[in-house]
């Protein structure tokens, strides 16, 4: 069977509920105000509304942030590291392409890469070592 939030995989029960409800209504919530936001027109010209979006999304990455902490300190040290491990990986990962496409920018003309993606690459770049090293440990 698929693991949807593989990041919980190896969490006490109580930790793997608490960690997917919560994240859930997390992106549920920001999706909603996401939605509204653009239905107000957002983006082009409202500065205000801008403002109050990028701090909204500020709360809720620091909210998101929160609970993979609480998550990570629920396993045991062996699940700690694979982890912290695989985020180290996908971070590098993430600073290593950011760098070869900035260089690909300068020297052949590459389109200018959006620093927004480093997130994506980097999560992405979480999951496919904590399979790997999830793969490696069990």
């Amino acid at each position: 069977m698929i693991n949807l939030v593989p990041e919980t995989y190896s969490a006490p029960p109580a930790a793997r509920r608490r960690y997917i409800w919560r994240t859930m209504a997390m992106l549920a919530a920001l999706l909603a105000l996401f939605a509204g936001y653009y239905a107000l027109g957002g983006g082009a010209g409202t500065h205000s509304l801008n403002i109050a979006m990028l701090a909204i999304s500020i709360v809720f990455v620091a909210g998101a942030t929160y609970e993979i902490v609480i998550l990570i300190r629920a396993l045991d040290e062996l699940q700690q590291r694979i982890h912290i491990l695989a985020w180290a990986i996908g971070g590098c990962l993430a600073v290593t392409v950011m760098f070869l496409w900035g260089v690909a920018t300068v020297l052949v003309g590459a389109p200018v890469f959006e620093p927004v993606m480093s997130v994506v690459m980097a999560t992405l770049g979480y999951y496919i070592s904590l399979f790997l090293l999830g793969q490696r440990y069990s």
